[in-house]
């Protein structure tokens, strides 16, 4: 009876630790806000688009413009970020940066829907 009681919980153990290491193997480090901030130049066109979601004061900035930007979710598993953005007219609107990654999962771009218009984002610096 000792012996077995000895064995479960040796067995429990191994268990949680085995989680535990799982989850700590599968976090990036950084969150999604983190990983998107930065400059990223437009795929079509010209122009910088400046995306700092890390800091307290979260802003878009593009086309001489610095929009000011609120966290309204993440969705990790879609590896998006909404935002409700003032637009300069003073009307709030839902904005989504989603992370688009390659096929060896090494690198991404972000797919950045606003205004009614998509735009494909690649790495311009960005941290």
């Amino acid at each position: 009876m000792q012996k077995s009681l000895t064995v479960q919980c040796l067995t429990l153990t191994a268990a949680i630790f085995f989680t535990f290491a799982l989850l700590i193997g599968c976090s990036s480090g950084e969150n999604l806000p983190t990983q998107i901030s930065g400059t990223w130049q437009r795929a079509e066109g010209d122009g910088n688009i400046e995306i700092s979601l890390a800091t307290e004061s979260k802003t878009v900035s593009f086309d001489g413009q610095s929009y000011v930007a609120t966290i309204d979710k993440i969705d990790n598993g879609a590896n998006s970020v909404h935002l409700k953005v003032e637009t300069k007219t003073g009307q709030t609107e839902e904005w989504t940066i989603r992370q688009v990654w390659d096929d060896n999962g090494t690198s991404f771009s972000l797919a950045f829907n606003h205004n009614g218009t998509q735009e494909k984002l690649v790495n311009g610096g960005h941290s």
